[in-house]
């Protein structure tokens, strides 16, 4: 390249310089005008980010609000329809701490309590025991350390212990009436318990890994296990524990293992009755059967009438009422004789 060409292209540049130098400086804007730009840009920016903040808030109350709706729907699916109080049982005999599950899981201790409804959860102490007039037919008992929740006119629950079930109790007892024909069902967390005219336990140990005991002292009951169901007959214990099968053993149906029965029997109302009415319900009572020996069932059932009630066991009552008759007797292989002798 020549030195003519470079000083023509240079030359423009140069004139453009040179005029910027002559130039006067740029006029600066008066301090209030830029004070006042500054805050009209200030407050576009704080109106652009509400704007962002509120449609954000928005999305977040709408989101809350979908929950809420759908939470509510769900509860409103999930409730149940009232369910009518009945009274579906009433209390015959009761001795020491009985006490009635609260809304908050709280025990209360009653003793004025008579009548209970479906709904009602009992739990006794240690020492204690009841006897339940069924609503619709038979003799409902509770051992101590037990907890039955009362669900309708046909069924309980059992959570702990153990119960007893006569669906064809004596006529002795006020308000008993027979059950036989009635539904009545144990219902547990392995299983349920359905009688088929009997005399009956069922007992819940969670204790030793989940355990329901059936042990049947007459008739027959239906046991509707989570893996396994079986009838068991009179003088049958039966006893399922998870998936293993049912163990099923011989057992008396009367003595030791029978007496906490006993003691939650109701007081027999005998006053006019002959003897032999109130031997027939003290052996039902303690899973005996009736021999008499010599007159002695002539003096039981004509001679021997009763008068008032003794409010004790089967057993010490029996022996009350037969001494007091002049009448002996004693107990072999589940057979109670009755002699005059």
């Amino acid at each position: 390249m020549s030195n003519s060409d470079q000083m023509t292209t240079n030359a423009p540049e140069d004139a453009l310089e040179r005029l910027l130098k002559r130039a006067s400086p740029r006029p600066m804007p008066p301090p209030s005008d830029v004070a006042a730009v500054r805050q009209a840009v200030r407050a576009e920016w704080r109106q652009v980010s509400g704007r962002r903040q509120a449609r954000r808030r928005l999305l977040s109350f709408a989101m809350a609000a979908s929950v809420l709706v759908a939470v509510f729907a769900l509860f409103s699916a999930m409730r149940l329809p009232p369910v009518e109080l009945v009274q579906v049982a009433s209390i015959a005999r009761s001795f020491g701490s009985v006490y009635l599950l609260g809304e908050s899981a709280e025990l209360r201790e009653t003793r004025a309590l008579s009548n209970v409804l479906s709904g009602q959860t009992i739990v006794t102490g240690s020492d204690s025991g009841i006897a339940f007039t069924w609503g619709s037919g038979g003799s409902l008992r509770m051992d101590g350390n037990t907890r039955v929740r009362f669900v309708d006119r046909e069924s309980v629950y059992l959570d702990a212990g153990r119960i007893y079930f006569d669906s064809v109790p004596s006529s002795l007892v006020a308000g008993v009436t027979a059950g036989d024909d009635a539904a009545f069902v144990v219902r547990t967390d392995h299983g349920s318990v359905a009688h088929i005219g009997t005399q009956f336990v069922v007992g819940v140990d969670d204790a030793a890994g989940g355990t329901l005991t059936v042990r049947v002292r007459e008739g027959q009951v239906a046991v509707d296990g989570s893996y396994h169901s079986r009838l068991a007959s009179a003088g049958e214990q039966l006893t399922l524990s998870g998936r293993q099968r049912p163990d099923v053993l011989s057992i008396s149906r009367s003595g030791e293992s029978w007496d906490w029965v006993t003691r939650t029997s109701p007081v027999a109302d005998v006053d006019g009755r002959a003897l032999h009415e109130f031997l027939l319900w003290a052996c039902r009572e303690m899973g005996l059967e009736l021999q008499y020996e010599g007159k002695a069932e002539r003096v039981a059932k004509e001679e021997a009438i009763l008068k008032g009630s003794i409010d004790t066991t089967p057993a010490e009552a029996l022996r009350l009422r037969l001494a007091s008759a002049a009448l002996s007797w004693r107990i072999e292989e589940g057979v109670i004789y009755v002699s005059d002798q």
